[in-house]
């Protein structure tokens, strides 16, 4: 069980091909004390109290994974495009839904590029209105407004963004993947719709995991080394 006292080790995956490091933790609405270590960016620090509170507790997981992985705790500074700036040799990425916050972080020689996404799973209403802004016509064809399916198809493409970004440095559209296959062992394919790069071209599949953890659905997206 997740609570409000601090990040806490996730283990969401067994039999993962590479060492990372995951955190996750509850938080409150109200942003309270910067935990020792984390600044305010002064884009933050003028937020209102609810994004503060999930800037405070992104970046309260992503210490807790460095910590874990490297033995040192440090904060990810904040890039121009508000993506985060992980220490050198690191890959990583934050996600936030409702009151949880979790992280993940990596070595940049076991991975190019990793995400994470966490949501909590979609309403027929919510399902449906994502569906018209982030499915392609295909997976809309196949997938309808199923809250599951669509959640998923959701929260892997954003973790797909998140483990391109490093590599790519530009936004990537929600119809240039679609989720074409996942199991029940927790494994999902996506497609790409279109060429990114010479690297990434149109119809590679790239592999993320998912997990439920009651009403919230976590996904993880890496590109190997």
């Amino acid at each position: 069980m997740l609570l409000e006292s601090g990040p806490k080790l996730l283990h969401p995956w067994q039999d993962e091909p590479i060492d990372y490091r995951c955190a996750a933790m509850r938080f409150s609405r109200e942003p309270g004390q910067a935990a020792p270590g984390i600044v305010l960016p002064d884009r933050i620090a003028r937020a209102a109290p609810r994004r503060r509170a999930e800037w405070l507790a992104g970046r309260r997981c992503a210490s807790e994974a460095l910590r874990l992985l490297t033995g040192q705790g440090a904060c990810p500074g904040m890039a121009s495009d508000r993506s985060p700036l992980w220490p050198v040799g690191i890959v990583g990425s934050i996600s936030h839904s409702g009151d949880v916050a979790i992280a993940i972080a990596a070595r940049a020689g076991a991975c190019r590029g990793i995400g994470v996404d966490i949501e909590r799973l979609m309403d027929g209403q919510g399902a449906s209105e994502v569906a018209s802004e982030a499915l392609t016509p295909r997976e809309r064809r196949r997938l309808g407004n199923d809250p599951f399916s669509v959640t998923l198809a959701f929260s892997a493409k954003e973790s797909l963004f998140k483990a391109l970004h490093p590599l790519l440095r530009r936004p990537i559209s929600f119809q240039l993947s679609e989720l074409v296959a996942w199991n029940g062992q927790g494994t999902a394919r996506l497609r790409l719709v279109e060429g990114l790069s010479s690297e990434f071209p149109a119809g590679r599949e790239i592999e993320a995991r998912f997990a439920r953890f009651g009403d919230l659905l976590l996904t993880r997206v890496l590109i190997p080394a």
